[in-house]
């Protein structure tokens, strides 16, 4: 094996927790069990990256090996990257086609590799008709780099696409042709859905998370017998209001878990009004700002503020709405005549 492939191989091992290098080996398949045994996996990782470095030096082996083990690293990992939803575009027709994901791969590597010679593509399935694509990107004039490598998750059933790019993101546009022909769709569209949480974006699209939005808050529900923890903790000083917000709380949220995703971010843009005659501003040009909620898990905060009594109820739509779009980038304007 190439020692830069092989280098390659000793990196993505380092990023791997120690106790669960051997295991990802085992899924690689590329070693052998004799040889893993071979391995000390009790010392420092460093070591163990060197003694598998040198294990892989003496394989015939090529960058194909290494980008195995670097999918099977970031499908455990995803949340290390960020990742960004998108919508492929196609007629009824098309979506009751029979998928045949020799012919998809086929099409995806042509249109890359027509546009963009030096260019590696691998392609992973998994049971959840997943296909995971990397592609580590070159020039005409220069291999591709392999430690900048974009990841591309594709439910085969679904209209739907998750990107996460590197730092080539000029080639976000080819990236995009390529799925459209492979797919034989006829558009893509962002969703203005990111986060790290793969799992998540893939509940909020599918909607899996079974939300019960409303738009009206009338409707009661059967309420819950058991006070949640941090509600023995507040002193209510109305049980009305705070059986209300539960209600409103539940309606909005539902019982089931929410999709994890860790900001919001809202563009506004405004103008200023003032009284004619005093012509306060000279430049009719808009204010713009942008606002950004983050957190660990912002819907299941987002949900605690009425709870708790932070806020008042019922919350607004701006913020109640992400997992229901489902997005989490908004553009506010005002409205135009």
């Amino acid at each position: 094996m190439d020692e830069t492939v092989a280098e390659y191989i000793r990196t993505t091992v380092q990023k791997i927790p120690r106790n669960e290098i051997k295991t990802m080996l085992q899924k690689w398949g590329f070693l052998s069990e004799k040889q893993l045994q071979a391995i000390n996996f009790h010392q420092i990782k460093d070591s163990i990256a060197g003694d598998i470095f040198q294990l892989c030096e003496e394989i015939p082996g090529d960058i194909k090996e290494a980008a195995v083990l670097d999918m099977i690293y970031t499908h455990a990992y995803a949340h290390k990257r960020t990742w960004k939803a998108y919508q492929l575009l196609t007629t009824a027709e098309k979506e009751t086609v029979y998928f045949d994901v020799r012919d998809f791969k086929k099409k995806f590597k042509r249109k890359l590799r027509s546009a963009l010679g030096n260019v590696t593509i691998n392609f992973r399935e998994y049971e959840d008709n997943a296909i995971w694509i990397r592609i580590a990107w070159g020039t005409p004039y220069r291999e591709p780099n392999q430690y900048r490598a974009s990841y591309v998750v594709y439910h085969s059933h679904t209209p739907y696409v998750f990107i996460s790019l590197s730092q080539y993101r000029s080639n976000l546009p080819l990236l995009c042709q390529a799925l459209v022909a492979a797919s034989d769709s006829h558009d893509i569209c962002a969703m203005e859905l990111q986060g790290h949480c793969l799992n998540s974006l893939k509940d909020s699209v599918f909607k899996r998370s079974n939300q019960n939005i409303q738009t009206s808050y009338s409707e009661p529900l059967k309420e819950r017998s058991v006070e949640s923890e941090s509600d023995s903790r507040l002193v209510q000083e109305n049980r009305k209001t705070k059986e209300k917000i539960r209600r409103m709380n539940r309606q909005v949220f539902g019982d089931d878990p929410l999709p994890k995703l860790e900001y919001a971010q809202y563009k506004l843009q405004t103008m200023f009004k003032s009284d004619p005659k005093q012509d306060v501003l000279h430049q009719k040009e808009p204010f713009r700002c942008l606002v950004k909620f983050s957190s660990p898990d912002l819907l299941e905060s987002v949900k605690s503020l009425a709870a708790t009594s932070m806020v008042d109820a019922p919350l607004s739509p701006l913020l109640t709405s992400i997992s229901h779009k489902p997005r989490n980038h908004f553009r506010i304007k005002e409205k135009t005549d």
